[in-house]
């Protein structure tokens, strides 16, 4: 296998093993495995993409015992699975004391290599499940979709246990993200977009913002032109690599179905429709709700959410429901303090007002959509029908 591809790499082991390790990590989804001999050793320090090793150790053999300890010297951030004949606590004390983080009896079992592989991997921040992905559109402007979309993730990082959140601004004329939390990104998703199939995971971490609460920015364009540039493939590329590099990936969509927007909504897991209750807010909605149904999104997949509840409006939850003939999933409390306060200092609701009903309403919106598992349902023959009309 390539050297460059290897995500872990196993020295010396038995080909019973080796098969074993490669049938756990795939069904990880965590990449390959490279396999070395002890005269390849020094491979696995020029091979940035490793993020594990497997190293056997045997007593009177110390070629085990010294690679360990120059891999915790020369690669500190892979961690070393080392594995022996028996589990004798000298054998374990010497591979702890040399840098090994867990230790595995030959042949190995896929039930002590199983657990010990997804503590291995959570500590190298990869995840062992697969994540999810929501967007949040309304096909009007001022609904407040992005409000609810940079609430929401990090809604989703503070309920989810070590969550890892990225949110990405696919407004690609007039984006807000960045004024809402205050950030100066260096990079923007076209970047993203121009490397998305050449970049290894801790590369792409390097092209988004980090910001704190393990939340990582997708900004949008720095110039309008940019994001035209963005065609429907190359969007959802996108969204499916964040989808398989994150726990969660929330996306704040553009009000209009073009090519981008629909490629964002056939990926997500789950969509968040926002509307108000107001009579074109609704009518809007009605004309969204139809075209869902005819692109085959599963009636799960899709969450009406009436966002700014309490405030005057035409319509009453009970009338909105018997129209649409569908229950409306949650509602977002008009907390209008809270939300300007918000926005005006660059910080998520959660930390200016944790106390708030539209911050609690906001950690049920989490919860809501963390709770229905269905993969992403658009037909990509009817959206191709739907654009030639």
């Amino acid at each position: 296998m390539s050297e460059l591809k290897g995500r872990a790499v196993v020295f010396e082991t038995p080909t019973g093993d080796l098969e074993l390790i490669s049938k756990e990590l795939a069904q990880r989804d965590c990449g390959d495995v490279l396999s070395l001999s002890w005269a390849e050793a020094n491979k696995v320090f020029s091979n940035g993409a490793s993020v594990l090793a497997v190293v056997p150790i045997h007593e009177g053999d110390e070629r085990g015992i010294n690679l360990i300890e120059k891999l915790r010297t020369g690669r500190p951030e892979m961690p070393v699975i080392a594995t022996g004949p028996s589990q004798t606590p000298d054998l374990i004390l010497r591979a702890v004391r040399a840098g090994a983080v867990e230790f595995l009896v030959q042949p190995l079992d896929p039930v002590d290599l199983g657990p010990a592989l997804d503590r291995v991997l959570q500590t190298v921040g990869l995840r062992t499940r697969p994540g999810r992905c929501i967007a949040v559109y309304s096909a009007k402007g001022g609904l407040g979709s992005t409000t609810v979309a940079v609430n929401l993730a990090f809604a989703l990082a503070r309920t989810g246990a070590d969550a890892r959140v990225a949110l990405v601004d696919m407004v690609v004329q007039g984006g807000d993200v960045r004024i809402f939390l205050d950030i100066r990104p260096a990079h923007t998703i076209t970047d993203v977009a121009e490397r998305i199939h050449s970049l290894d995971r801790h590369e792409l971490l390097t092209f988004l913002h980090a910001y704190p609460n393990r939340v990582w920015v997708c900004a949008d364009p720095n110039m309008p032109d940019e994001g035209e540039m963005l065609s429907g493939p190359r969007v959802g590329n996108i969204v499916q690599r964040l989808t398989h590099d994150f726990d969660y990936t929330v996306v704040d969509c553009e009000h209009t179905l073009n090519e981008r927007t629909l490629a964002v909504l056939d990926t997500a897991h789950q969509i968040v429709v926002l509307t108000h209750l107001t009579l074109p807010a609704v009518r809007s909605l009605q004309r969204t709700l139809d075209l869902f149904a005819r692109l085959d999104y599963p009636a799960d997949k899709v969450n009406v959410v009436v966002n700014r509840y309490g405030s005057k409006g035409d319509l009453t939850l009970s009338d909105l429901e018997k129209v649409l003939d569908r229950p409306v999933r949650a509602t977002l409390p008009n907390d209008y303090r809270a939300t300007i306060d918000a926005a005006a200092r660059g910080q998520p609701i959660q930390r200016i007002a944790p106390k708030s009903k539209i911050a609690s309403a906001l950690d049920e919106l989490a919860h809501t959509v963390q709770g229905v598992d269905k993969t992403g349902g658009g037909s990509n023959s009817k959206r191709s029908r739907f654009f030639r009309r």
